[in-house]
């Protein structure tokens, strides 16, 4: 009996957990940054490649398992965007990665996280070879995709395109064209 309290005493050491090292944060060469966007990005395009008759083949274990999946990969890959961004801002590439952030958004249907993200790049690289992208994006999303639309942002989103000084004049007739149209929701003005 005397064995049993040294026993339990033993026990309840054994299980205390031994402090850890914090881990040192390091800054990853842009080479490791690069390295890691594309591993995850190509994570992400595998599970967005599955074919529709895999996807149906799912029971809804399966299912919940694969949307699960795609969003954890879809948010490793917005912070790993994120983390190039941070470490080289001024790094051509920083503009592509903010470009990513605000398409990843958009894919999972945080719109105003979207568009945030494409009003930083219209700020912070104005000169962003895919600017025209951004901003149409912008203007996509306020005008289709929210919740309540605010035909000032939707005005002001496609003002700042038709300011875009090498939009294309098709595209300046057609935004022109949906500016005085906006008392419309979008899909009612591809039916006119």
């Amino acid at each position: 009996m005397k064995k049993a309290p040294l026993i339990f005493f033993l026990i309840v050491l054994g299980c205390q957990s031994t402090p850890k090292k914090e881990p040192v944060n390091k800054i990853d060469t842009k080479e490791q940054l690069q390295h890691e966007i594309r591993t995850m990005n190509d994570s992400l395009m595998s599970i967005y490649s599955l074919s529709q008759d895999v996807l149906r083949s799912y029971d809804k274990e399966d299912i919940i398992k694969y949307k699960t999946d795609r969003s954890l990969v879809r948010i490793e890959l917005i912070n790993r965007n994120l983390a190039y961004y941070k470490a080289f801002p001024e790094d051509s590439m920083s503009a592509y990665c903010l470009a990513d952030v605000q398409q990843l958004y958009d894919d999972a249907g945080v719109y105003q996280k979207a568009i945030d993200y494409g009003d930083s790049i219209a700020l912070l690289y104005p000169d962003f070879k895919d600017l025209l992208l951004v901003l149409e994006k912008n203007a996509a999303i306020l005008d289709l995709n929210m919740e309540n639309r605010d035909t000032m942002l939707i005005r002001d989103a496609y003002e700042r395109l038709l300011a875009y000084p090498e939009l294309p004049i098709d595209l300046r007739d057609t935004y022109n064209e949906r500016l005085s149209n906006l008392h419309i929701d979008f899909i009612e003005f591809l039916k006119k």
